[in-house]
């Protein structure tokens, strides 16, 4: 008798997405596990000409859905739409290598776990997107703790904690988690992610900081301890990993410069009122 696996339902959010999702979605059509439902968000608010060439891809492969205008808003509606038992939540620049939802399902299937983070890997092109990959293999993939949030879940327990909370943009990955891990273990998976940067410009990054940093006044009431630990602009995990710095001298010092800028403009948001616009 051929066993039965329960239906995952990958939920990706997606806006002006054309030259991310198919490779996206195929990175999905390739996975091992054998019973994936894919559901797709898209935004309400960009360009209409954009957003038919990115439904079209999107309808090759997947259900198409559009909810808005921020990413949690998309995602809950993911959750809502979604056909399966669990939920694998990504963004439309990530690329699952082939065994990452079986391994998901393995682990979680233990009973030992309410939820799951999976490791990334930065790729991209130009100067600050190396790095970007460096700070994050370093302070992420490297490591166990505050720096990454989860991904995997089963779709009541997401419903139980009330899902994503669209008052904490841009940081509503560590919210969530946070309030998962209020209800038990949070274990990681060994199989990554590749997380497609393209090419990362300073002042884009700077910018969307700063615009995220408006929510991070909730998110510091909500969570006093682990959100000054994050803001603050040196890691432990930098001092476990110094030797990999070391090895990277040039790279180190665009980390410290980039790292420096956010959290200034992280701090410049807590002050001021904010009127950048979405994305």
């Amino acid at each position: 008798m051929k066993k039965q696996f329960p239906i995952i339902t990958v939920v990706i959010s997606t806006y002006d997405c054309e030259s991310t999702i198919e490779k996206c979605l195929l990175s999905i059509k390739k996975q091992t596990y054998p019973n994936i439902d894919i559901v797709a968000v898209d935004s309400l608010y960009y360009d209409k000409d954009k957003q038919d060439g990115c439904k079209k891809i999107i309808e090759k492969y997947a259900r198409y859905f559009q909810d808005g205008p921020e990413r949690s808003i998309q995602r809950n509606r993911g959750i809502k739409e979604a056909r399966g038992e669990y939920i694998l939540v990504i963004d439309q620049d990530m690329y699952l290598t082939e065994n990452v939802v079986k391994d998901c399902y393995a682990m979680i299937s233990s009973g030992n776990y309410i939820a799951l983070t999976i490791p990334e890997v930065s790729i991209g092109e130009g100067f600050w997107t190396k790095c970007v990959a460096l700070e994050r293999y370093v302070s992420v993939f490297l490591e166990d703790g505050m720096n990454e949030c989860c991904r995997f879940f089963k779709k009541k327990d997401a419903i139980a904690v009330g899902c994503y909370d669209p008052t904490v943009v841009g940081i509503e990955d560590s919210d969530l988690h946070y309030r998962m891990q209020s209800r038990g273990k949070i274990g990681k998976i060994k199989s990554y992610i590749d997380h497609d940067e393209g090419k990362t410009k300073f002042f884009g990054r700077i910018k969307k900081k700063y615009y995220y940093s408006v929510a991070f006044k909730e998110y510091l009431k909500r969570y006093p301890n682990i959100a000054i630990k994050q803001f603050f602009p040196i890691k432990k995990a930098y001092v476990r990993h110094w030797k990999i710095f070391l090895k990277n001298p040039v790279l180190t010092g665009g980390v410290v410069l980039l790292r420096s800028a956010e959290v200034i403009a992280g701090f410049l948001g807590l002050v001021l009122k904010n009127n950048y616009v979405k994305r």
